[in-house]
């Protein structure tokens, strides 16, 4: 594991501790910059040699430049956001093959599957065909940037720099009312789009796009971008013209806005033009008092705005209608506000104050703030957070080490054994929690915050069946508990939302209104406005409860779980015990499909009690029947709603009378079972089991539940192992949140070699050349965040009441060490190991309570130590 130094400087070979890289006197906010300069800057070069030799774990980089073409939106606006002024493409100093001269003028379209995939014959001649989807393109090149709220996509490009910009409320469609048949579906599919209104669905919209165009392709050998994981920045360096250009981007978010400082070694030959491009027709770009501004409104009527404020050193500045010039200037910078007038409450309709005023208030805040005091607000934020938590798997080769992170890819995919790279991988799933999920902002979606298209996959909403929970499976363990209550206060404000949208779906499946006890149901999708789409997921919403019972058990914070988890949890049980259907002997008034089944073609239902309680019309998500009552997932989830919400009650020691009710329910539920082949059945019927699907639902209780464990039900736990075998890891399987559940499966069952084997899978198979993960074809980056939880849960799991360290060594981690993550019960462990045995381990908390450890197989009670 790399060092710090030198109070924050790291050892890569780029990069100066960035206090140095801002001018004294540069007041950025303040006044009106457009068309200022200023005087010359003492110079300090953002370069510094290395001077530690420690494996580089801490960045993402590349030398070769990322294409910065717009795809696939209304303006394409290919002359400023591609390269056609100086012949050159992008990403390739010299082009590895001519352009098509004569490209056809419609885009081939064709379905995958899953999303839509399409082809581009210029991107797919520069890229020799190794990206001939531009949508992927965008995704795999791109660096990102983000501070829970605003976002970009940062590529550093040869002849121009774009950054695709995102606000994280910037949603069309609304609450998506009404069904659409009998089963309760809602409308979903094509309405992602900028022109829903608020009777749709609707989808996540990009902002625009910035462009810092030089005029100038980069010369060859000469460049360098990074996603600096310790610093929350990227950045670049370019030789153009023999002028050396380097610059660093953030997203403050104390400040919340975005930075991004260049400067030269040369002023005379430092010129560029800054611009906004567009990507929807209706969208505008004008000249402001303090800069430029891109302001565009959708369907719905969430209006968002953005203003790019510019101030230089030296030479010229010069304002056009809707672009700045500037002429051997020594440095610029560029602060970027972004604001909408989304506001998370339903009662005042989801919207809020005008985003000029908004904008005009952040200004106000930072007014008179220089560049280097706000990249210092950045850093005294971000690195605190990040700091938190350290893993160190060992060393990797030097050659491995020198490798840009393509490459080292591609040699990985080769020989599947680079820990340094895993620890990157680590390292960079807790750098997008923090730059995705901050208290008081929306939660990540299935992009996280960054996205490049008015269409977007799936419209990167909120999936309920398991790539919500995957993102927010990170926070806790990994120490970042604040950074789940984006999760958690979203699902707070929508619950009256979904309250309706269940009031209809009962009604829709035949149930009389006004029928609807207390609590709600979530459909597959959801978005700001708490609409829900597609299908119903009856178990959604109560798995979500984990999380707000999760929250607590790491943090034991008593005034949330109070205020907030308990409340939650209480009215999710009540719609259960109002919902649920109780079976006669033999398993008689079963159903599947919405029918009747004849129950003695069934032998495995004679062992079901009378009187035994089931979850009715259930799906093991995009996996077998729809309408069956008693599927695996639903049980597992509905019997963990119940305990914990049995378990918070007498915490707070409330309603004891209704607790007594709710331990009968929760007793009466069909309990797993165990199939023919000594599997665990994912339905009550016992199907077969071998497949490659993707989704492995009927697990949930091995993980992210734990009523299925290897110390307290070995049976269960062994039939588990056997259906996550027969689940294979080929073809449909192959996706990034798939590998990522498998691996927390297999470290649950404490296997880590087959852990680690997922780990390996996600990376041959799933993950692009920047470390973002995928489904198949489009950007999906729960993985990212779930693989990184996943290796701590390799390391330490706390469930059931005991603290275990190293339950799922695995031999590519031959040693190493882990610092600052959290067990339950809000206690932070360190440990080194070595082989399969620890070696050195320490339990830290703010208020110690005695614990169970288990350590090298013994069992021992110890007091944290306070922290």
């Amino acid at each position: 594991m790399r060092r710090l130094n030198n109070g924050g400087q790291t050892g890569r070979r780029a990069f100066l501790k960035a206090s140095g890289m801002a001018a004294a006197g540069m007041a950025l906010v303040g006044g009106s910059d457009v068309g200022r300069s200023f005087a010359q800057p003492a110079f300090l070069s953002m370069f510094s040699p290395t001077t530690d030799t420690q494996p580089d774990t801490m960045r993402v980089w590349s030398d070769q430049p990322a294409f910065t073409r717009l795809f696939e939106n209304q303006r394409a606006q290919t002359s400023v956001t591609s390269d056609l002024h100086d012949g050159v493409w992008e990403g390739d100093p010299v082009p590895h093959m001519p352009r098509v001269l004569h490209p056809s003028p419609v885009i081939k379209r064709w379905q995958t599957g899953e999303g839509t995939d399409y082809l581009d014959e210029e991107a797919s001649a520069a890229t020799k065909e190794k990206y001939p989807n531009p949508v992927r393109i965008w995704e795999a090149e791109q660096y990102p940037i983000g501070n829970g709220r605003i976002a970009a996509s940062v590529f550093h490009g040869s002849g121009r720099d774009r950054y695709a910009l995102n606000e994280v409320s910037y949603w069309s469609g609304g609450r998506n009312g009404g069904t659409i048949n009998t089963k309760g579906d809602k409308g979903y599919d094509g309405e992602h789009g900028p022109e829903v209104g608020e009777n749709g669905f609707g989808g996540y919209q990009p902002v625009g796009d910035l462009i810092i165009d030089f005029n100038a392709p980069v010369q060859k050998d000469s460049f360098v971008r990074e996603i600096c994981l310790d610093e929350g920045v990227v950045r670049s360096s370019a030789a153009r013209k023999g002028v050396t250009i380097q610059s660093i981007a953030f997203a403050s978010h104390p400040d919340q806005v975005m930075v991004l400082h260049y400067r030269a070694d040369d002023r005379q030959n430092f010129n560029a033009t800054i611009s906004f491009a567009t990507q929807r027709d209706a969208d505008s770009v004008s000249l402001g008092h303090q800069g430029l501004i891109l302001a565009s409104e959708l369907g719905n009527g969430v209006r968002c705005q953005a203003q790019a404020m510019v101030a230089s050193h030296g030479g010229e500045q010069i304002s056009g209608a809707d672009h700045i010039a500037l002429h051997a200037v020594d440095s610029f910078t560029i602060v970027i506000a972004i604001e909408t007038n989304y506001l998370l409450d339903y009662k005042k309709g989801w919207r809020g104050e005008l985003p000029e005023i908004r904008i005009s208030e952040r200004l106000k805040k930072i007014k008179g703030k220089q560049y280097d005091d706000l990249l210092k607000t950045h850093l005294n934020n971000y690195q605190p957070l990040f700091n938190r938590a350290r893993l160190d798997l060992g060393q990797s080769s030097d050659t491995r080490n020198a490798m840009p992170t393509p490459r080292r890819l591609e040699a990985y995919r080769t020989n599947l054994n680079d820990p340094g790279l895993e620890e990157t991988l680590f390292n960079f799933g807790r750098y997008l929690m923090i730059s995705t999920s901050r208290p008081g902002d929306l939660p990540a979606g299935l992009q996280g915050i960054w996205n490049g298209a008015i269409d977007a996959p799936w419209g990167n909403d909120y999936h309920s069946n398991i790539n919500f929970q995957m993102v927010y499976w990170l926070p806790e363990p990994g120490n970042l508990s604040e950074c789940h209550l984006a999760m958690i206060d979203y699902l707070w404000a929508t619950r009256e939302p979904n309250r309706l949208a269940t009031q209809e779906y009962l009604e829709a499946t035949g149930h009389p209104h006004g029928s609807q006890s207390d609590g709600w149901l979530v459909y597959t999708s959801h978005n700001p406005f708490g609409g829900n789409g597609w299908q119903m997921n009856l178990p959604g919403s109560a798995w979500y409860a984990l999380h707000m019972w999760e929250h607590y058990a790491f943090t034991q914070d008593v005034a949330y779980l109070r205020n907030q988890a308990y409340p939650m949890m209480k009215e999710l049980s009540q719609y259960w015990t109002s919902h649920l259907k109780t079976l006669g002997a033999g398993g008689k008034g079963f159903e599947s499909d919405y029918k009747p089944v004849e129950v003695s073609l069934y032998p495995e239902l004679a062992r079901v009690k009378a009187g035994t309680l089931v979850v009715p019309n259930g799906w093991s998500p995009e996996h077998g029947p729809r309408g069956e009552d008693g599927v695996a997932m639903d049980q597992e989830i509905v019997s963990e709603l119940f305990l914990n919400t049995i378990k918070a009650a007498q915490i707070l020691g409330v309603d004891q009378e209704w607790v007594e009710e709710l331990k009968q329910k929760q007793e009466h539920l069909l309990p797993p079972q165990i199939g023919k082949e000594g599997n665990l059945m994912e339905w009550m019927i016992d199907r077969d089991p071998v497949t490659d699907h993707r989704h492995t639902s009927h697990l949930f209780a091995v993980f992210p539940g734990n009523t299925i464990s290897m110390e307290k039900t070995p049976e269960l736990a062994e039939a588990a192992r056997k259906s996550l075998l027969m689940r294979k890891t080929t073809g449909d399987s192959r996706r990034s949140w798939s590998w990522t559940w498998r691996c927390m499966l297999w470290a649950r069952l404490q296997d880590g070699e087959k852990a680690h084997e997922m780990l390996e899978g996600l990376i041959t198979y799933n993950m692009l050349d920047n470390l973002f993960t995928t489904h198949h074809i489009p950007l999906q980056i729960d993985g990212n965040y779930g693989i990184a939880a996943a290796m701590i849960e390799m390391l330490v799991q706390s469930q059931n009441g005991v603290i275990q360290l190293l339950p799922a060594p695995c031999s590519k981690w031959p040693e190493g060490s882990v610092k600052g993550v959290k067990a339950r019960g809000n206690v932070v462990v360190d440990m080194s190991w070595k082989g399969e045995r620890v070696t050195q381990w320490r339990l830290t908390s703010p208020q110690p309570v005695p614990v169970t450890v288990l350590v090298n197989r013994q069992r021992t009670e110890v007091l944290p130590t306070r922290s």
